[in-house]
């Protein structure tokens, strides 16, 4: 073998190890990126936490007696707790199951060399 196969060899491998590196974290950070978005995106349909915020201390269903402010208060103030609450629980999922998915391939390496 001359040393331009070699080099050739050495090329291939490298540009592989690139392409699954490129696949594996940046294509799969996309996709959970993504899956993260679309699913913050419908439980804002459900629990609408912008829009509740911007509304918080405004009287529930316009009804401007004290009874309405008072309820407006206490119910906007837990659909936000508990959105936020929501919210928060999906973020830390699909982040755990990112890094858990970013370590599957170090964990092989170190099972294939012990």
């Amino acid at each position: 073998m001359n040393r331009f196969s070699i080099f050739y060899l050495f090329s291939i491998a490298f540009k592989r190890i690139r392409i699954f590196l490129k696949d594996w974290y940046v294509n799969s950070f996309i996709g959970f990126w993504d899956f993260l978005l679309r699913n913050l995106t419908k439980l804002d349909k459900t629990f609408a936490v912008k829009i509740t915020m911007r509304h918080w201390l405004e009287p529930l269903y316009q009804d401007r007696t004290v009874v309405g402010y008072v309820l407006g208060f206490i119910f906007r103030t837990l659909r936000i707790v508990i959105g936020s609450i929501v919210y928060l629980i999906v973020v830390v999922f699909v982040l755990f199951c990112y890094l858990l998915w970013a370590f599957i391939p170090f964990v092989l390496l170190v099972k294939a060399i012990a």
